[in-house]
């Protein structure tokens, strides 16, 4: 069985050498990890090491703040990560660092708890969705409330299929199995960046893999697991083969829960469900009732309401996600998070302080 410890190397934290030029590999490996295990992460922090993003250090290299341009934005996922009594500065430098740049920051898919913090550094807010989330505690398949889903647990079960969690470092050949799948799951769609997870061979190797296998030990779904460097775990990257059976993602979801309870985790993210509750109530503001629109009648596109409705048959709690902006025309502003999402990778820079200024 996969442990906590195991999902967080234990790999001390030495703050990066102020002047040192720095490579991708060196910042990834040596520094980046530990950093995050030091001072923990957020709901997003993995995707760190998809690689797509640039990084930006505070002065004092104790918050750490991950972007992508876009035209005139620098997009920064999640909220700054470090210390948070070093959050309000953070913002600040990372504020005159746009100014120099001539750029505006907007920060995608913010925790309400620092919601402070940006509004007295000059940000506006709109609710982007939410994160569905399970206090492990509460899980159970037990009784009438689980009974959907240990049925269709049991079923799966007296028909051989087999659950395992396996580690790191993965052999070529599983990564070269599940590849197959994602292939097949994706079929002409192509994968998208920045804030959503996409296959990438040394991203996926570097984290816990679950699997389902049916009966004849073929491997039916995969998701890989990240933390937050805390108490949450996250399924992170998830897919399933054509073959598979009706329930397949039911049973691996729950079998991952049910693991993680086990494993000492206090929670697990399923991830956003865009557009979640955004705009419903009678003081939302209008392009948040706009956006309502969206998520009422754009399914054949995106599937927005499936989304929330799959992740409702776990989730115990949901956390609202917002967008920090400056002053600007939201539709603009929503056409490039959407370009930014969907556009080809890019190659990031690692800026130290000593390099900007």
């Amino acid at each position: 069985m996969v442990s906590m410890k195991n999902l967080i190397p234990n790999i001390p934290y030495k703050p990066i050498k102020r002047g040192l030029s720095v490579n991708q590999e060196h910042i990834e490996y040596d520094e980046l990890l530990p950093f995050l295990k030091s001072n923990g992460g957020n709901h997003v922090s993995h995707l760190l090491f998809l690689k797509d993003k640039d990084q930006f250090w505070t002065k004092d290299q104790n918050v750490l703040i991950v972007y992508k341009q876009i035209f005139d934005k620098y997009v920064v996922l999640g909220d700054p990560i470090g210390e948070e009594a070093a959050l309000s500065n953070a913002l600040k430098e990372f504020n005159e660092f746009c100014k120099q740049k001539r750029v505006k920051p907007v920060y995608y898919q913010v925790n309400p708890r620092y919601m402070q913090f940006y509004h007295d550094a000059g940000f506006r807010f709109m609710k982007l969705g939410e994160e569905a989330l399970i206090k492990l505690t509460n899980f159970s398949i037990e009784g009438k409330k689980g009974a959907k889903l240990r049925t269709r647990v049991n079923k799966f079960t007296r028909n051989g299929f087999t659950f395992s969690v396996v580690e790191a470092p993965h052999s070529p050949k599983l990564i070269k199995e599940i590849k197959s799948i994602s292939d097949c799951w994706l079929g002409t769609e192509k994968e998208k960046g920045f804030s959503v997870v996409s296959f990438k061979d040394d991203y996926v190797a570097r984290f816990p893999i679950a699997l389902l296998h049916d009966a004849e030990g073929k491997i039916m779904a995969f998701a890989t697991l990240a933390t937050d460097y805390k108490k949450t775990v996250t399924i992170d990257l998830m897919r399933n083969c054509k073959q598979s059976p009706h329930g397949t993602m039911d049973v691996l979801f729950t079998k991952i829960i049910l693991w993680a309870k086990e494993s000492g985790y206090e929670k697990c993210s399923l991830g956003m469900a865009p557009l979640a509750n955004v705009g419903n109530c009678d003081h939302s503001l209008i392009s948040e009732k706009m956006i309502r629109l969206v998520y009422q009648y754009g399914n054949k596109k995106y599937n927005f309401k499936g989304l929330k409705e799959f992740k409702s048959k776990f989730a115990t709690d949901w956390e609202p996600k917002y967008l920090a902006y400056k002053k600007s025309f939201l539709p603009v502003v929503f056409l490039q998070l959407v370009l930014l999402i969907n556009r080809k990778k890019h190659s990031p820079s690692i800026l130290l302080k000593e390099e900007r200024y």
